[in-house]
C-alpha cells in the first residue's frame, strides 16, 4: 500500500525544513512511503491519483501545513480514499468535518488511559486540544476519562489524537487499523 504522509515544518538557522517522525518508518514498515512536501504548487490531483491512503500526521501548525495537508485530503475525499489524522492531523480532520476543537492543559507531555468499547488502554499526549464535539456523522472509537473524543471514525476517514508511532508497542482502534491493510 501507497501511504502519503504529511509532514511538519521545522525551522533552522532561518531556513524551512520539512520534517517526519521517525517512529513512522518501523510503524508503517511494509508500505510505501510518499512524503508531501510542504509547498501549494505541486499537482495534488495526481497525488491523490497516486496514494492508497493519507496520514494527517502530529508536530505543530503553520499556515503552508494546513494549506497543503487541506488540498490533499479534499483531493483524497474526492476519491473516497482513506485518511488517517493523527494529533494534530486528528484536529484539522474534525474541524474540517464540522467538529469542535478546544484548548485543553491537562494533555501536554503526559499518558493517559482511554475507554475503547469497554476496554482500557494507555496512550501518549503530545497536545494542548482536546475534541471537545467530534464531526456529526463520526462514530466515536475512544474516550478519556474527561469524556473528550480521543478517535473517532466516519467511513474512511478517522482520526486519533495520540501517536501510535511514539507507543513502544503502538495501538490504534481496529477500526482505523483495518484502513492500513494492504489491497489484495
Amino acid at each position: 500500500m501507497k501511504i502519503g504522509l504529511t509532514q511538519r515544518i521545522l525551522y533552522h538557522k532561518g531556513r524551512a525544513y520539512d520534517s517526519i517522525e521517525h517512529g513512522w518508518y518501523s510503524y508503517l514498515d511494509g508500505h510505501v512511503l510518499s512524503f508531501i512536501r510542504n509547498d501549494v504548487v505541486q499537482d495534488f490531483d495526481s497525488l491523490a491519483d497516486d496514494l492508497d491512503c493519507l496520514i494527517i500526521t502530529g508536530g505543530d501548525d503553520s499556515t503552508l501545513r494546513r494549506v497543503v495537508e487541506t488540498k490533499i485530503a479534499t483531493r483524497m475525499l474526492q476519491r473516497n480514499k482513506p485518511i488517517i489524522g493523527i494529533c494534530h492531523g486528528a484536529f484539522l480532520l474534525t474541524d474540517l468535518m464540522g467538529g469542535v476543537v478546544n484548548d485543553v492543559i491537562t494533555h501536554m507531555d503526559s499518558s493517559h488511559e482511554v475507554l475503547y468499547f469497554g476496554e482500557r488502554k494507555t496512550v501518549n499526549s503530545y497536545h494542548n486540544l482536546c475534541i471537545s464535539t467530534p464531526p456529526e456523522k463520526s462514530i466515536v472509537l475512544a474516550v478519556d476519562d474527561e469524556g473528550y473524543c480521543e478517535s473517532w471514525i466516519d467511513s474512511k476517514i478517522a482520526a486519533v489524537v495520540w501517536h501510535p508511532e511514539r507507543m513502544e508497542v503502538p495501538w490504534i482502534p481496529d477500526e482505523i487499523q483495518t484502513l492500513l491493510q494492504r489491497k489484495k
